[in-house]
């Protein structure tokens, strides 16, 4: 086909004949796609290039899906450009949702659902962790963390149920239901993210299954709160050029516009030009992460700093919006000069944020970043004779899929030096010996990352880095961090199965210090000694 490339992300930019309209991001031709219903072929969705833009035509369309869906990915028979302006059908082209959540939080205080311990009637909050799950009727789907709740879309219903489900001994399938949302048409971004909701209906007396029984429904008012969680954030910047007062440790404390706000934290207060702490949050009518004061969250007008992007998470937002490999889209790296290599393409997608002056306007402040707070070291620990060559210890190396990856530490062994002491632990990495020059070695590393296709962390040798189809050692789970997972790692036999390792696991050093203390002492050294420059993050590793 003789179509721009299309693969990549595309980001909400507005709405079009009252359907959502989005750009290609990251990497990309910046393509539109959006829906149209003024075309002599019926409604439909189309893409067109960056020049064409949105105009109500779909002359320059380089693919298009008949069809009146609502979502883009729920558009199908899509069809692209090919010689002489001819479309092609390509059936294998789709759309998929980005799910944000690694985690999430749900607080219950429910009649019929009491905290262990907790006194009858009494109206504690059950708190629940939920995380990613298989998709359940083409929807984001979210599983108890070591428990049998669910969380799930029900379309025939048209609501979110919270359910229990039946042991797998058991025949599996639904116990009862929890809570449920109040129904909605599916054409809401309530009907795709639960934490939207804010109206649930609880019953009166156990269900059996779907089935009510002599359960009624009555509302749940303030007794269930969905909310995504979110690790803590850090402010870094040239004190000549970011106010201090903006510096510091931001934890979350609750979500504003659909995602997580963040409250600086009280001991990284520069009381020199601070009457206090700040907020960070996403002001949906600007389409812009910015920073206030914690009580003008939800009021954009007055602002100290912002970043023109619609990230899910503020570490990306300065990182083109995403760290997901799929911003890389199908950029033909090959035929580009050698002076215009990828690094150049990925930073030149770079959002740098800016901060208000005295005049009040604003400068763009390219040293400020917005980090996730994260440890910088790990190791994969095993058995005590375990001979895999990903063992060892790991440096942080990056962000990827809005998570940490780590790479390797190299360490020099020889080959007199390879056979491991019985009985003790010995952290090692692999090396591949050769007979010429004696005593030469080959050094093998690997890295441990979160592959987003599969929902799950990863460790593949560090030149298949976002290959995920050839891994060594796996886990599902969306955490956050490798060492929050509690379910047991899978190593590959080479053959092309699994078995499970129950030794296998990813674990910070003993000695590590706590990253509270880490960013403290940080932001310490940084009020006293002014700014190191650091070089910047790659954007998708």
């Amino acid at each position: 086909p003789s179509s721009k490339a299309l693969q990549g992300i595309y980001e909400f930019q507005g709405v079009v004949d009252s359907r959502p309209c989005y750009h290609q991001t990251g990497v990309s031709n910046g393509n539109h796609l959006w829906f149209t219903e003024d075309t002599h072929e019926g409604p439909m969705w189309v893409i067109t290039p960056k020049d064409v833009g949105v105009d109500g035509s779909f002359e320059g369309a380089i693919a298009k899906s008949h069809g009146s869906a609502w979502w883009p990915w729920e558009a199908e028979g899509w069809s692209v450009c090919g010689k002489r302006h001819r479309f092609v059908s390509a059936p294998n082209m789709a759309f998929q949702v980005v799910v944000p959540a690694a985690e999430l939080r749900v607080e219950l205080r429910l009649p019929l659902m009491q905290r262990k311990g907790a006194a009858p009637g009494s109206d504690d909050a059950v708190v629940l962790t939920f995380r990613g799950s298989e998709a359940v009727h083409g929807r984001p789907a979210y599983k108890e963390h070591g428990g049998r709740l669910r969380l799930f879309w029900m379309p025939i219903m048209g609501r979110w149920l919270l359910a229990k489900v039946k042991p797998d001994n058991a025949g599996g399938g639904i116990q009862n239901v929890v809570v449920r949302s109040r129904p909605d048409d599916g054409s809401t971004w309530s009907s795709w993210w639960p934490w939207e909701h804010l109206t649930w209906e609880m019953p009166t007396k156990v269900t059996h299954g779907l089935d009510d029984g002599e359960a009624k429904w009555v509302l749940a008012d303030g007794r269930v709160n969905i909310r995504l969680v979110s690790p803590s954030i850090t402010i870094t910047g040239d004190p000549a050029s970011i106010p201090r007062s903006l510096v510091g440790l931001y934890e979350p404390r609750g979500m504003a516009h659909g995602r997580t706000y963040y409250v600086q934290h009280l001991e990284d207060v520069s009381l020199d030009n601070s009457v206090g702490p700040k907020c960070l949050w996403f002001a949906e009518d600007r389409g812009q992460w910015v920073i206030t004061d914690p009580t003008n969250l939800g009021d954009s007008t007055e602002v100290l700093a912002r970043v023109g992007n619609r990230a899910w998470w503020p570490w990306e937002a300065h990182l083109s919006g995403t760290t997901s490999p799929a911003s890389l889209g199908s950029a033909p790296f090959a035929r580009l000069p050698e002076w215009h290599g990828g690094a150049t393409i990925l930073a030149a997608g770079r959002a740098n944020w800016q901060v208000a002056d005295h005049d009040g306007g604003f400068r763009e402040a390219k040293d400020m970043a917005v980090s996730m707070l994260c440890p910088k070291e790990m190791v994969i620990k095993a058995h005590q004779n375990a001979q895999h060559p990903f063992l060892g210890a790991y440096d942080y190396a990056g962000m990827l899929s809005a998570r940490p990856y780590f790479l390797q530490r190299y360490k020099e062994v020889r080959p007199e030096d390879e056979t491991p002491q019985v009985g003790e632990f010995k952290q090692r990495v692999a090396t591949i010996t050769h007979k010429e020059p004696p005593g030469a070695t080959k050094e093998l590393r690997f890295v441990l990352w979160y592959a987003e296709e599969l929902e799950q962390w990863v460790i593949t040798e560090d030149f298949r880095l976002l290959d995920f189809i050839t891994v060594d050692a796996r886990v599902q789970d969306t955490a956050w961090f490798p060492w929050e997972v509690p379910q047991e790692w899978e190593i590959s036999d080479k053959v092309g199965g699994f078995c499970k390792d129950p030794y296998l696991s990813a674990e910070l050093p003993r000695a590590a210090p706590t990253p509270g203390n880490v960013l403290r002492a940080a932001v310490s050294t940084l009020n006293v000694v002014g700014f190191v420059r650091r070089s910047p993050r790659p954007a998708a590793g």
